[in-house]
């Protein structure tokens, strides 16, 4: 499934049932709800795209680790935010690359 927003194009994910991929330009931008195993957040990591974990609160400090740990430490940001929504409000931590490729 695919929606177009102006420059924007959301297209879930045939690989997880729990991600979506958004493209603006050339960076991409994915969205989790659980945590990815080091095989599966290592290629996010190589190409140096953004990633987005909705509705897991206490992840960014697993999260990390885990960069630490495959070797990314320094060339990724993570931080959390909290947004509210018509329901409640909802935890995000965006994994995020610190310098353009």
């Amino acid at each position: 499934m695919a929606v177009c927003l102006k420059n924007l194009r959301v297209h879930l994910s045939s690989c997880y049932d729990d991600a979506a991929a958004i493209k603006c330009g050339q960076l991409m931008k994915h969205v989790y709800t659980r945590l990815l195993t080091d095989d599966e957040f290592r290629p996010h990591l190589e190409r140096g795209d953004s990633i987005v974990f909705k509705g897991i609160a206490k992840a960014w400090q697993d999260l990390e680790s885990q960069l630490e740990r495959l070797g990314f430490g320094a060339e990724y940001a993570v931080s959390r935010t909290r947004k509210p929504w018509a329901a409640g409000e909802e935890d995000v931590t965006r994994v995020s690359p610190i310098h353009t490729r």
